[in-house]
């Protein structure tokens, strides 16, 4: 080796070993909502999580550095990101499918809720910066008589399926609507005439988030 790069060497490597070790960030959970549901190529539910890091160094810091993950049930997506120093919020995107994360995204839709938490791996050492819980059950479909059809009105932020029986006047109807997300979908009731005997009108449904969940709904109307 040349003569005059072997200290200059030995000096860079005693600078390394005299670096500070970056600190590790904080993280807070904001809490989590639903952005919508893909139906093709497949079905996918589309979840938001939201954190609030903060970064102690007064220089950039790569989250890869310690390995940082979220987890959501059984689904890990790895960050690649980068904090400034100083605190950050940020919105973080989680695509659940039916293959990977069925029972994770069920769970989500129920009050029982899913976890969530962020994670982290640095020198064999495992990291926690945090564990919730998230839950976004689905709200009633709410339903009203407008002439001689029905309308139901879906107040979440994804889209549902609609189908069952409609029981008026002694007949028992099929029925079927797609509901858009924060939206409206019409029964149409052929030769109803409001008023006549026959039983209080029922309707029977099953709502349907498509690939993922089913739940019924028994309505006197």
């Amino acid at each position: 080796m040349d003569p005059v790069r072997r200290p200059l060497l030995a000096l860079l490597f005693v600078l390394a070993a005299c670096a500070p070790r970056p600190l590790a960030p904080e993280a807070r959970y904001l809490g989590g909502a639903l952005r919508g549901l893909e139906l093709a190529p497949g079905p996918a539910l589309l979840l938001e999580v939201r954190v609030a890091f903060q970064n102690p160094n007064p220089f950039p810091l790569p989250l890869s550095a310690f390995g940082t993950r979220l987890r959501v049930g059984g689904v890990a997506v790895p960050l690649d990101l980068t904090l400034p120093p100083g605190e950050k919020e940020v919105a973080l995107p989680v695509r659940l499918t039916p293959g990977e994360a069925l029972e994770a995204a069920r769970a989500l839709l129920s009050t029982e809720g899913v976890e969530v938490a962020l994670e982290g791996e640095v020198l064999g050492q495992r990291l926690t910066f945090f564990r919730a819980r998230l839950a976004l059950p689905l709200k009633p479909v709410q339903v009203r008589w407008e002439g001689n059809s029905l309308l139901l009105e879906n107040p979440n932020p994804i889209p549902l399926r609609a189908e069952g029986l409609l029981t008026l006047l002694g007949q028992r109807l099929a029925v079927r609507v797609d509901l858009p997300a924060r939206g409206e979908g019409r029964l149409w009731v052929e030769g109803l005439r409001l008023g006549l005997e026959g039983g209080r009108p029922r309707l029977e449904l099953w709502l349907e988030v498509p690939g993922f969940l089913r739940q019924a709904l028994i309505l006197e109307l």
